[in-house]
């Protein structure tokens, strides 16, 4: 079962910290490689290097993934190198000593292709890697050490010979439950010294558990599907094409069984220390998109453990750089309110309202101001009509006649009283029935503008009220 977030319980972990025993998924590490120093991001927490277990994490198990190998050996890579070795089948009779070298060159190129595969998959890339990949140099060198692993095994299964049948054929078993291990650890080391050592392959299917049988179960099957179906065609075909469908039969299985070796290294990616591969260039943020996500994430992390100063600290040095920005601002404010920090929220408080009144984002402000305990104290006029009106829209009829009430007492020369008190005349008959009260303010703007541009509002506020039954 994958790993969730330590602090989104619905996201899937991507990082993990050793130290802090701590998941993280991608919002809470936002952006990508090229995003850190080092290509590395480290833990909110302690800041050491975090781990990438996004691949693995998100693994489904080995076992069901099966139609996921057959058709990981039908991508663009793996059928290149299925037709090199189909080439290499029909060139192999008629041309001599060179036909010789082309199929040695081949089988060369099919075996470091498999290795490649097991490794990339081990790190996380699910997608086949291209055949020019395989071009790296190392074919020689690694189809020499696969050739030395067999000769060793048939060396040491000689020498055992002198201990009778029953030993022959207990090193037969335990050669063939280990064979896909040293593949695997050849394809991960690129080294013939661990493919060989027993103690390292026992530990490598320690790590594996139970799922390593079943590796080896289904790998021993699939290898012996090409021989099964050369058996069914080979009376079928003619004679120059038996050799071709053995190669291209035997490619395509081999693939399948590099890609069951690789998974499953990547279902145990941690515990084989394998370090994963990103492919997150998508991913990539700007600086400034960047910095202000950072901030944010890291701030809710601190704030979730408890560690509010922490989480002050990085808003306000964020909040340095981008003063406007308003999710930084939302986030801080809500840092204040979770801190009851109410020396802040009384001083700072209508200064980040009129903030968010600002950045046309009204609605917040009103949903801000209403969760501060007590209401903060808001001396601006402007920035009580604003709040009063978006609370209007929220039918949070209460709070803002309270913004409104004795306006004209509080800013005489408030150039927008006109249209305050008309909303206020607005606020007492949709949230309050107050006819009353709203023909007195309507009186009130009639007698103190009589060149308001708002005399249409007033005309139709008139008819509104004409048409209320007034109870006695």
């Amino acid at each position: 079962m994958a790993e969730p977030c330590n602090y989104h319980s619905s996201a899937e972990a991507a990082w993990h910290c050793q130290p802090c025993s701590r998941h993280f998924c991608g919002s809470c590490i936002p952006g990508a490689s090229a995003n850190y120093r080092n290509g590395q991001p480290d833990c909110p927490l302690c800041h050491k290097p975090l781990d990438y277990i996004g691949a693995s994490n998100s693994a489904k198990p080995f076992w069901q993934m099966g139609l996921f190998y057959f058709r990981y050996a039908l991508q663009p890579g793996p059928l290149t190198v299925l037709a090199l070795a189909t080439g290499a089948g029909l060139m192999i009779s008629g041309l001599g000593i060179i036909s010789l070298l082309l199929l040695l060159a081949a089988v060369a190129l099919v075996s470091r292709y498999n290795l490649l595969v097991i490794e990339k998959l081990a790190g996380g890339q699910l997608q086949a890697p291209s055949f020019g990949d395989a071009l790296d140099g190392n074919s020689a060198p690694l189809f020499l050490k696969v050739i030395g692993m067999t000769l060793i095994a048939g060396f040491v299964g000689y020498k055992l010979m002198a201990f009778g049948q029953g030993a022959l054929q207990l090193y037969s078993i335990a050669l063939s439950l280990l064979a896909p291990a040293a593949m695997i650890v050849l394809a991960l080391e690129g080294s013939l010294r661990p493919a060989i050592n027993p103690l390292k392959l026992l530990q490598f299917t320690v790590i594996i558990g139970w799922p390593y049988l079943l590796l080896w179960l289904t790998t021993s099957a699939v290898s012996a599907a090409p021989g099964y179906l050369v058996m069914l065609v080979a009376d079928k075909l003619p004679p120059w094409a038996i050799v071709p469908v053995i190669a291209a039969s035997t490619t395509y299985f081999y693939i399948v069984t590099s890609a069951m070796m690789g998974y499953i290294c990547l279902s145990r990616q941690q515990k084989l220390g394998i370090i994963a591969e990103r492919d997150d260039d998508g991913d990539f943020l700007e600086e400034a998109e960047f910095n202000r996500a950072r901030a944010l994430a890291e701030s809710q992390i601190l704030m979730r453990e408890g560690d509010f100063n922490g989480a002050r600290r990085a808003l306000v040095e964020c909040l340095r750089r981008y003063p406007d920005d308003p999710a930084l601002n939302e986030r801080y404010y809500r840092l204040l309110l979770a801190t009851q920090d109410k020396k802040a929220l009384r001083e700072l408080g209508p200064h980040l309202l009129e903030k968010f009144i600002r950045m046309n984002r009204a609605h917040k402000a009103a949903e801000l101001y209403l969760a501060t305990d007590p209401l903060p104290t808001i001396d601006k006029s402007h920035l009580r009509h604003t709040l009063a009106e978006a609370l209007y829209r929220q039918q949070k009829f209460r709070p803002a006649a309270m913004l409104l009430n004795n306006l004209h007492k509080e800013d005489k020369d408030y150039r927008h009283l006109d249209a305050a008190y008309l909303l206020l005349a607005q606020i007492y008959i949709d949230g309050f029935n107050r006819e009353d009260m709203a023909r007195k303010l309507l009186a009130f703007v009639r007698q103190h503008f009589p060149n308001s541009k708002l005399q249409g509002q007033m005309d139709t506020l008139e008819r509104v009220l004409g048409g209320v039954q007034v109870a006695d």
